[in-house]
């Protein structure tokens, strides 16, 4: 019914310059994520990375404090632009209205009020039992939030003239995984939250937070970004296109295997270690799906078109290769190398290292997809801006920075299973990658409140999209019986009602 009533908002399209709107909508959403990582996201970790250094435990810094720092990154800096991009970046793509631009814009409101309340009032349930009631009342709201989001990108969908492509189906799965952690969270939180004793809390933590970040770090995120590659990257670089079958068959295996990791890592605490071959098979069979769909874009090899931004998109994908090699490898690192180098370290006693899990998340979490949304962001930025796409690229030193503190947090990291002398030499690294991301922010801040300097055209190129039929000669005419400009290979798109 709700996708029944939204579709009625998003008309036939009008002709060609009623579409040319304000991006006003892709802007709050990219600057609510710019203004989170800077603030609640990258910012906190910082603060919290420099006392977890001086403490030289990652376990002296309350679960609450930490938790909420890890759901201002998820919900804030990934969230907002996932829902973004699935509103106005998906909607300029398929050349359709936005369905229901007002309650799109609304749910960032919500999703923005919800995420403060939840984010200031989480570490606050340690002092006092009422704060527990605001940040839940965040929760209900945020989850609100990604409801409308999910509604609305079904409807809008569901206008799409050529109707869902491959890569549709990673973009909707994504948003599935959203909906789906934001509940499991919110009543994850309650429990914690409610624990009777430590003891309680405990079991809570070592049972059900690590389902949690498997579904918001590959479920949510990485679905996206590999959905969001599939459709813009051979548009913009003119790596391979990826054929139909094998980006089914690429998902259907990574949710498969994502399913059986978290299924795998419950039954283990649930039912017993035995179920330890499940979820290591489960992992091997979602990274393997992930590692042949991403080498068969040739996305290392020589491209038609390169821009800056073409670095940060190979740097960010070699990242989560090697977030997926670590995890392949966790069974050696645990089992062989800390008996052999480490044995009397409580990694090694407890037959588990949360030092080089923890490296496992931050190799993927900002070496993939922050980095991923710093390549992306201001090249959907400039298209939704009917900007030259190929002039915006970001600057150098993101690029230097956010690689250099990764690098050293994920190797000193895992370096603290084996000596405590690693966590001074992991401290600054959070200081370093915020660096990068402020000078990134302020440049995509900047660059959404120019003017475009030209009118947008035609999203897709017909050399690369066969079903495209853009008929040059009436181009030609509409402008001024101008001669055409020959081709540079860039292609902007017609900006949709709204924009990411």
């Amino acid at each position: 019914m709700l996708l029944r009533v939204l579709s009625t908002t998003s008309p036939d399209l009008p002709p060609e310059s009623d579409r040319r709107q304000p991006p006003d909508g892709y802007r709050l959403f990219l600057r609510g994520a710019i203004a989170t990582v800077l603030t609640l996201g990258a910012a906190w970790g910082a603060l919290l990375l420099l006392r977890i250094a001086a403490s030289g435990s990652f376990v002296a810094i309350s679960l609450q404090e930490v938790n909420a720092h890890g759901h201002a990154q998820i919900f804030g800096w990934i969230g907002l632009f996932v829902m973004g991009y699935a509103y106005y970046g998906l909607a300029a793509l398929k050349q359709v209205r936005l369905a229901a631009p007002r309650l799109a814009l609304a749910s960032f409101w919500l999703m923005a009020g919800g995420l403060v309340a939840r984010s200031l009032f989480q570490p606050l349930v340690d002092f006092s039992p009422w704060c527990l009631l605001p940040a839940l009342a965040g929760s209900l709201t945020e989850i609100t939030a990604v409801a409308l989001c999910c509604a609305i990108v079904a409807a809008t969908l569901r206008s799409a003239p050529r109707g869902l492509e491959a890569a549709d189906g990673f973009v909707l799965a994504a948003l599935a995984w959203l909906l789906i952690q934001a509940v499991y969270d919110a009543v994850y939180f309650a429990a914690t939250a409610l624990a009777s004793d430590r003891g309680t809390l405990l079991r809570l933590v070592a049972d059900w937070q690590a389902p949690l970040r498997e579904m918001q770090i590959h479920g949510l995120a990485m679905l996206m970004i590999l959905g969001i590659s599939q459709q813009r990257l051979p548009r913009w670089y003119g790596m391979r296109q990826t054929r139909p079958n094998l980006s089914h068959l690429a998902l259907a295996l990574i949710n498969l295997g994502l399913a059986g990791v978290i299924a795998g890592s419950i039954l283990m605490r649930q039912a017993g270690h035995a179920w330890a071959g499940a979820w290591y098979l489960a992992a091997v069979v979602m990274a393997a799906a992930v590692i042949a769909l991403v080498l068969s874009w040739g996305i290392w090899r020589p491209t038609p078109r390169q821009d800056r931004g073409l670095k940060y998109v190979r740097a960010a994908y070699l990242w989560l290769l090697v977030s997926l090699a670590m995890l392949a490898a966790l069974p050696v690192y645990q089992f062989a190398l800390l008996p052999w180098l480490a044995p009397e370290s409580a990694a090694a006693r407890i037959g588990f290292s949360h030092a080089y899990y923890g490296a496992i998340r931050h190799a993927i979490t900002v070496g993939f997809v922050s980095q991923m949304i710093v390549a992306v962001a201001a090249r959907i930025a400039a298209e939704v801006r009917g900007a030259r796409m190929d002039r915006q690229g970001v600057p150098w030193s993101p690029l230097l920075l956010i690689n250099a503190g990764c690098a050293v947090r994920v190797a000193g990291q895992a370096a603290t299973d084996f000596t405590p002398l690693a966590f001074p030499v992991i401290a600054p690294s959070g200081l370093v990658e915020l660096a990068g991301l402020a000078v990134w922010g302020v440049h995509v801040w900047r660059l959404t409140s120019r003017r475009a300097n030209r009118q947008a055209e035609p999203l897709v190129a017909a050399g690369l999209d066969p079903s495209a039929r853009l008929d040059r000669a009436a181009e030609d005419k509409s402008r001024n019986d101008q001669p055409s400009v020959p081709s540079t290979g860039y292609s902007p798109p017609i900006v949709a009602s709204c924009e990411l």
